[in-house]
């Protein structure tokens, strides 16, 4: 019983530790995490309130197009601060077949390449996004992967070092009943 549970464990941990990793190797320029047309949202702050609140973890969709009336999740790029935000949209302007302007709050132009999505297509799991920026974080890595794979590795260090000695004290032994 104490075997499977400490089983279970070591694979929750494994799997987390995969995730966060996927997760960090998955960062945009704008240190958002990208699955294809996916954005993974942490809000860290209380400006999308009261829609969304601080911590939650929002899991926005790409894939469908943001129209006017529409309110959608964008990169605002002001003061070269990169924040996400999430705004009404007002106009939409096509400037080439893959290319849009989206006008939001009234003046604020924004290119789709900054859009990540409409709010409709987002889903929303509440306090996931305040354990994944923690284990995001230089310190959560830290502790999450580089501490256990370093005790495993002095570990598995130590387990060699006892091996060789059981090793030497057998030959010995061996040796000393060959001459008796």
């Amino acid at each position: 019983m104490k075997k499977t549970i400490t089983n279970i464990i070591f694979i929750i941990y494994v799997v987390i530790a995969v995730f966060v990793t996927i997760c960090l190797l998955s960062y945009n320029q704008f240190k958002v995490t990208e699955f294809g047309d996916y954005s993974l949202v942490i809000v860290t702050d209380d400006e999308m309130a009261p829609d969304f609140n601080k911590g939650d973890l929002i899991i926005v969709d790409k894939s469908q197009e943001v129209l006017p009336g529409d309110k959608a999740f964008f990169y605002d790029t002001y003061n070269r601060q990169i924040e996400i935000r999430l705004g009404e949209v007002n106009d939409l302007e096509r400037v080439t077949e893959t290319e849009s302007t989206y006008t939001f709050d009234g003046d604020h132009k924004v290119s789709s390449e900054y859009v990540l999505g409409g709010e409709n297509t987002a889903s929303v799991i509440p306090v996931a996004g305040t354990i994944l920026s923690v284990l995001e974080s230089k310190w959560g890595f830290l502790f999450l992967i580089v501490l256990p794979v370093l005790l495993m590795f002095f570990h598995q260090i130590t387990v060699v070092i006892a091996d060789l000695r059981n090793s030497k004290d057998d030959k010995v032994e061996k040796n000393a009943e060959k001459k008796a």
